[in-house]
Formats: structure tokens, sequence, C-alpha cells
């Protein structure tokens, strides 16, 4: 190549490479701009489930009400209700929001409103006397509509007392009423004495079986709830509401997707596993 070719190659080449670096440039931009939106947005922004939230807890209109009210308790229902929704579908998440209000509002309601769903829990434990299978999912994940329907008008009547304890201790909550507080310690006082009385006691088989938890028998599981609540209800109405309150003011971290996961894996255990 002669000295002169040289000299236009090199005043060409600078143009050629600063149009194509140019180009490269914008398109790189361009990818890493793309990028970091589709980043972010997994990583920091709304994820589906919290983009559709508000819309899907409307179906709850008592749980929608308490959300708009108190920002932090929404905040509550979102996260743990989508961690189920991830592990479980639906029935997951809606297990976890029960159990949320459980725990964030029947436990600050009063006596009357108390005692009123321990009596409506005994009357469906009763009624699933032919179905221990049935009753023990209802024991380990609870109840969702269309779920048990040998016992529909109880479960819907235990529906009814627990939206007015949850609407009740919501109340009180809100006009500054505290919510019961007990060490592990009591809570186990409570848990032994339930166990022995006054109605009747608990046997070795029954006890068993509450330990072994999702592996127990179901036979043992039902009569020794059913013994538990009548135990419960035996006492005064005061003590009996007291001992109730704390038991539903603990928390418990519960898996519930694994729960449902493995108690549909048992025929006829009565819950919406589709």
């Amino acid at each position: 190549m002669s000295a002169e070719q040289r000299e236009i190659m090199l005043a060409v080449r600078p143009r050629h490479i600063s149009r194509m670096t140019r180009r490269s440039i914008l398109l790189l931009v361009c990818v890493a701009v793309m990028a970091g939106s589709l980043v972010y947005t997994h990583l920091f922004g709304p994820s589906a489930f919290e983009r559709d939230f508000d819309q899907n807890i409307a179906r709850f209109p008592l749980a929608a009400s308490i959300a708009r009210s108190d920002r932090n308790l929404r905040d509550v229902f979102l996260r743990e209700t989508e961690e189920a929704f991830n592990g479980g579908g639906w029935p997951a998440a809606n297990g976890a929001l029960n159990m949320i209000l459980a725990a964030e509002m029947e436990a600050y309601a009063d006596d009357e409103h108390i005692n009123a769903i321990d009596r409506a829990e005994l009357a469906a434990l009763l009624k699933l006397a032919s179905n221990p299978l049935a009753c023990k999912s209802y024991l380990l994940a609870g109840s969702q509509r269309g779920e048990f329907p040998e016992a529909a008008q109880e479960f819907a009547n235990l529906g009814s007392a627990h939206g007015a304890a949850i609407e009740n201790g919501f109340e009180r909550k809100t006009n500054g009423v505290a919510r019961a507080q007990a060490s592990d310690a009591e809570i186990m006082a409570i848990e032994t004495q339930l166990n022995l009385g006054p109605f009747a006691e608990l046997t070795r088989q029954e006890l068993g079986a509450q330990a072994r938890y999702l592996d127990g028998n179901p036979d043992r599981m039902w009569s020794a709830a059913i013994k538990k609540q009548l135990n419960l209800l035996s006492g005064d109405t005061g003590g009996a509401a007291h001992a109730s309150r704390i038991r539903r003011a603990r928390k418990c971290k519960i898996d519930i997707v694994e729960v449902r996961a493995k108690l549909c894996r048992e025929p006829g255990n009565g819950l919406s596993c589709s």
C-alpha cells in the first residue's frame, strides 16, 4: 500500500469509526435502559399481584375496609398473601388472609364475640363427626367458601361469627383497646389446662395425634379438638374468652402452602384443591 493510500485510509477511518461508535453507543444505551427498566420492575417495582391487590381483596369487603383504614395492616395483608399465592394460588392466599385477620383483629374482640366464635366452631366440629379427615383439614388449614359441604350451614354460621368478631375487634382497636398478650409459658399453661379438663381429659393417643400435626390420626385429632373446645367453653364466659383471645393473639408462622399441599394428597380432605 502506497503512502498516499495509507493517508486516505487514515483520513476516512476515524469518520467511519466515529459513525459506528455513535450508533453502537446509542444501541447499547437503549438496551441498557430497557434492561434497567425490566430489572427495576422485577426487583423494586410492584408485582402483578400487588398491582391487582386492591381489586382482589375487594372480594372480602371487611378485609378491604380494614386495609383502606390501616396502611400498615394493608402491607401485612399484601406481603403474606402474596407469599402464599406464589406457592399455592388463591386457596393458599385466602387461607393466609384468614389467619392474619384472626391474629390481628379477632384478638381485640370483646368476650361476647369471642365466645360466639368458639360456640360456632364447636357446632362445625360436631357436624364433621362422620368425616374426621375433613375435620383434620379444617383444624390445620381453616375453611373457605365451598369447602366442607356436609357442614355448609355450620360453616356459614362460623363465618358470620368470625366477621362480627373481626369488625368488633377492629373498632375496639381503633378506639385504643389493647390486645391481650401472654408469654410462651402462659400460653402453654392454657393449652395444658385445656388438655386436662374440666369437661374431659385428652387421652395419650389424642395428645400424640395433635403432636404429630400433619401426620396425626384424623379420628384422634377430631376427638381431641372436640374435648378441647368443650373444655374451653365449660368455664365462665369471661375466663373462656380470655383464654381464647390469648390463643388467637399468638403469632404462629404456619406454612399454609405446605399444609394445604400435604392435605390435598389425602382423598376425602374436603378442601378446594384444584
